[in-house]
């Protein structure tokens, strides 16, 4: 059958007249609805990647768990990734990252190195870097406020409380922050913070403190004293030995040059391993072939010597130990400035011009004088003592003895033995030897040129 004929027998009915644009937007309709489930499918799988990125990522996030912990007895905590916190009984703190609040008690902090950590206290806050410290929180009376209101305190039979905390530092350092002060403390240091102030503690200011904390027990708190006490020492024994290896390595590049300097000069003999002016009779018999003086002496000083802050730290010692160094210093000056004085008066007739002039011009003035008065026998006095240093002779003659050059030389060449004797009654004979002769200390050295050799 061809299509003519089922075309004659089935005529086409003509279409509606909107079929075209229907058919349009029905496809359009499916379109948007494919389009609406992909980009459902999209979001759904972004949301899913998300949160799985939440749930790995956020404790890195949010920082550090925050806590908090109450202690019925001594108990350690870890706080903030970064610290550790050791709580006697009753005290009590709460953390989030690395900030403290510490509410109540006593508390042993050990800070690692890093960004700034903080112990906010009612009483006031503590800034720190990295230390070991401990804050004692408690009640105190307090000296401010109002008068009036003491008063009426007083008379009922009262007395005004108030936070107070105290801190103690036995490594590092950390800053005080009260109400207005801003105290800085150091390793063996401790402060008070308080409605009166912030403020560092000295001497017995620490004991009592502590005593007046909430009224504890004294025999409590003198265990405490002693336990801070003894804390600090080896905070301070720490930092000297830190201070010691830095010398101790500047020292050995020092020693290894100069080893390898007089190796070179004497042809590989035996390197010197002492300073220069640390003589010996070895030393000595050398100079008493030319009969000449050398020698080191310590600043003579009536009131003695301080070392500053930063000489102390380079010297590796501990800032209590300026005091020791002072009275060293001026046990010195005792010894050998009135020996020198007498001289030098004599050597220029008034006593007030010896006083202005000092120790080192009179050194200059009596040498000089008894020069020019007698030169041979200025001479033999100076041999005669670097013969006496030597070993090389048992005792100098009558005359010889009484000269000036003699006296003045044996004061001062003998001295460095006295001053590293005293220093050793503190330190130790080997840390005395060490101080007596670095580069820090205050020291004059001077070398005298003898007569020449003895003429047979």
């Amino acid at each position: 059958m061809d299509k003519s004929t089922l075309e004659e027998a089935w005529p086409a009915a003509a279409p509606p007249a909107d079929f075209a644009q229907r058919t349009v937007n029905l496809a359009a309709a499916r379109d948007a609805k494919r389009k609406q489930r992909r980009f459902a499918t999209g979001v759904a799988t972004l949301a899913v990647a998300a949160a799985a990125f939440f749930v790995v990522a956020w404790p890195i996030l949010r920082g550090p768990e925050p806590g908090s912990v109450g202690a019925s007895e001594r108990s350690e905590v870890r706080v903030a990734d970064r610290a550790t916190a050791v709580l006697e009984a009753g005290a009590r703190i709460a953390w989030r990252d690395s900030a403290v609040e510490q509410a109540a008690g006593d508390v042993f902090y050990r800070v690692e190195p890093g960004q700034k950590f903080v112990v906010n206290t009612k009483a006031g806050t503590v800034e720190v870097l990295g230390t070991c410290f401990r804050v004692q929180l408690g009640q105190g009376p307090s000296t401010g406020g109002n008068d009036v209101k003491k008063e009426v305190l007083a008379a009922a039979g009262g007395a005004a409380l108030a936070a107070v905390a105290i801190v103690t530092v036995y490594e590092g350092k950390v800053q005080l922050l009260g109400a207005k002060e801003r105290v800085s403390l150091s390793a063996g240091q401790s402060g008070r913070m308080g409605p009166d102030g912030t403020k560092l503690l000295e001497g017995d200011e620490l004991a009592q403190a502590q005593q007046a904390l909430g009224g504890e027990d004294k025999d409590k708190v003198d265990l405490s004293s002693a336990n801070d006490a003894l804390a600090g020492d080896i905070a301070n024994l720490n930092r000297k030995l830190r201070g010691l290896e830095k010398e101790k390595g500047k020292l050995e590049t020092q020693l290894s040059g100069a080893q390898a300097e007089l190796a070179r000069r004497t042809d590989g003999k035996p390197p010197r391993t002492r300073n220069e002016f640390d003589l010996e009779q070895d030393d000595w018999a050398e100079l008493a072939k030319t009969g000449t003086i050398k020698y080191r002496v310590p600043c003579l000083q009536a009131d003695g010597w301080t070392p500053e802050a930063e000489k102390l730290d380079k010297l590796g010692l501990a800032p209590g130990d300026a005091e020791t160094i002072r009275a060293t210093y001026q046990r010195a000056h005792e010894r050998v400035w009135p020996q020198m004085r007498e001289l030098c008066v004599q050597a220029i007739g008034q006593a007030e011009v010896a006083d202005v002039l000092g120790a080192d011009t009179c050194t200059h003035v009596i040498v000089d004088m008894a020069r020019r008065q007698d030169n041979k026998k200025a001479s033999e006095a100076m041999r005669q003592l670097a013969e006496l240093r030597a070993g090389t002779r048992t005792e100098v003659d009558p005359e010889i003895a009484k000269h000036p050059t003699y006296k003045l030389f044996s004061a001062l060449t003998g001295e460095m033995k006295n001053f590293e004797a005293d220093l050793a009654e503190s330190f130790g004979p080997a840390e005395a030897k060490r101080l007596a002769y670095a580069d820090g200390m205050c020291a004059g050295r001077s070398t005298f040129g003898g007569p020449g050799p003895r003429t047979p």
